[in-house]
């Protein structure tokens, strides 16, 4: 069994440089395989700062909105991730040869999905999610600029992070007029041309006709599901639709929002399980989400630090022994 172990991205940790420098040594320490860049801000707002700078959103109450009258400047902006830059900085200043470096990447329907243009109380109909034509005119291009940037960088393995696509695609229907074709052509021009591995992470319950749309889309190499928290995901995966498409599954396999610490004995049996139900086409294992959801499960965030840690020593020390 030929795995590598993996991160989603965050940690309950404020950022600074320092914190980066700590993560990046501690995963190097532990045997992670393929680290992401430490995500210490939101997801959400790593992205959308960079529009709120040029005044393409603006905040109000703590929730972001669309200024229409400058929507053409997102054209210009120059992508730019503290976080990624302090990463390969830690690596060259204390000798960190990772083989492999993971980008997540906040895709076009996620944010889309946090940037109102209506009244709040009608939810999602109230966001930018309603405006296709921007999100392929001007989301995707924007995010597909930061690929590029990620990969000039150094970061060879790539995972736009899409969790409210599980909102979007239900069992029986897709809501607000999005279709299949949609949203496979808007994952496909972010990621279409670039050289290097490209995955797609959606957290929560995915669906069934959610799992086969993303296993069609030609430029998706891993889907990365979580499987700890959400038992119900492992009904879904089917190695027929894998093995079809060419594709991987990257399984979260440890809570990340549980600050109990998993027993090496219970992970094993649902790796195991996992491996059996996708015909052993799996890799890339990781927790089910980033540990930002554990930040406050502890008085200290050090303590909460520590404890992701000793859930990512468990993932690798599993993923070894079965490698044997």
């Amino acid at each position: 069994m030929a795995l590598r172990t993996s991160h989603v991205g965050s940690f309950p940790l404020d950022y600074s440089r320092e914190n980066v420098d700590r993560i990046m040594k501690d995963l190097w320490s532990i045997g992670i395989d393929v680290p992401p860049y430490p995500q210490l801000r939101s997801f959400i707002d790593i992205y959308l700062q960079p529009l709120l700078n040029e005044g393409i959103i603006y905040s109000k109450n703590g929730f972001y909105y669309i200024n229409f009258n400058q929507i053409d400047h997102i054209h210009k902006i120059k992508p730019k991730i503290s976080e990624a830059e302090d990463a390969i900085n830690a690596m060259i200043k204390y000798n960190l040869l990772f083989k492999w470096l993971r980008a997540p990447v906040t895709g076009p329907f996620t944010l889309a999905s946090r940037i109102y243009v209506d009244d709040l109380s009608k939810g999602l109909y109230a966001t930018l999610l309603g405006k296709k034509d921007f999100i392929m005119d001007a989301l995707a291009p924007y995010i597909r600029s930061f690929v590029e940037y990620l990969v000039d960088l150094g970061y060879n393995v790539l995972f736009l992070d899409e969790p409210i696509l599980g909102v979007i695609v239900g069992k029986k229907r897709i809501i607000l007029g999005y279709n299949e074709e949609y949203i496979i052509d808007t994952i496909d021009y972010i990621l279409k041309g670039i050289r290097v591995e490209k995955g797609i992470h959606v957290c929560g319950r995915i669906s069934d006709k959610l799992f086969k749309i993303l296993a069609k889309i030609d430029s998706l190499d891993i889907l990365n599901f979580e499987f700890y928290d959400t038992r119900e995901n492992l009904e879904i995966i089917d190695h027929k639709v894998l093995e079809k498409n060419n594709k991987l599954l990257a399984p979260g396999i440890v809570s990340a929002k549980n600050p109990s610490i998993e027993s090496l004995d219970e992970i094993k049996k649902l790796l195991e399980k996992i491996y059996r139900i996708a015909n052993g086409r799996i890799d890339l294992v990781s927790g089910d989400c980033g540990f930002a959801g554990l930040r406050n499960a502890l008085d200290n965030p050090l303590d909460s630090y520590r404890i992701s840690i000793e859930k990512l020593m468990r993932i690798v020390a599993i993923v070894r022994e079965l490698a044997v």
